[in-house]
């Protein structure tokens, strides 16, 4: 049987060299095309809403108010860049939700009762990011600073007499907007599929003398 003309087979060896060398050269750039790893990420959340009012008299003027403790749902979106093998950075706004209490406070010999509380949390956290050698999966450590806005009311009725009229005082709706900033951290785990990840995430922060919290499973996406 006759063999293939050479300048046929010439010809097939310079497109396989040709491929080859554009493979070779293409790897390279397409590893480096996420070499800064930026991401984005969106999450769900289970949230634990916490605060205390630190004024004597609650929202500054009508009894104390005792610590309020209630889970939630929530979310959480996020924005990082890992740059280093080891170290990145991240922002993220999250939404703790709100929940809701019906008794607060109350005591026999204070100024009144506190009842029918409800809180909503909601802030912006700047993480450093801290991962660790583990292989398979990116398992992370994250600390830095939070800035987290509580609205709380709820129903305040005073003990005693009222000096005007005759009868209890009437129940007053009490009302706290604040804005606090403190310390934030959190430990999670992501398993990479390509551009994008599977992560789980428990983040901790600081609100009105308390700690909320939130435990988070989302996804992310490498653009960059």
């Amino acid at each position: 049987m006759a063999g293939r003309p050479l300048s046929g087979r010439i010809f097939s060896w310079k497109w396989l060299a040709l491929l080859s060398g554009l493979a070779v050269i293409g790897t390279p750039r397409a590893a480096a095309s996420n070499v800064f790893n930026v991401y984005v990420g969106a999450s769900y959340a289970r949230s634990t809403l916490r605060a205390r009012d630190s004024n004597p008299l609650p929202f500054s003027g009508s009894g104390p108010l005792d610590r309020f403790d209630r889970s939630d749902s929530g979310y959480q979106l996020s924005f990082g860049v890992r740059a280093l093998e080891l170290l990145g950075a991240e922002f993220d706004y999250f939404d703790l939700g709100s929940g809701s209490v019906s008794h607060v406070y109350s005591a026999a010999n204070g100024p009144g009762a506190v009842t029918d509380a409800t809180l909503a949390q909601r802030g912006e956290a700047a993480f450093a990011m801290l991962y660790l050698p583990v292989p398979v999966v990116d398992v992370y450590l994250k600390a830095g600073v939070d800035r987290i806005t509580s609205e709380l009311s709820a129903q305040f009725t005073p003990q005693g007499i009222c000096t005007i009229g005759i009868g209890p005082c009437a129940t007053q709706v009490l009302r706290l907007h604040a804005a606090s900033t403190g310390l934030a951290y959190g430990a999670g785990a992501q398993w990479k599929l390509g551009d994008w990840g599977v992560r789980a995430e428990y983040e901790r922060f600081s609100a009105l003398g308390e700690h909320p919290g939130l435990v988070s499973v989302g996804v992310t996406w490498t653009i960059l």
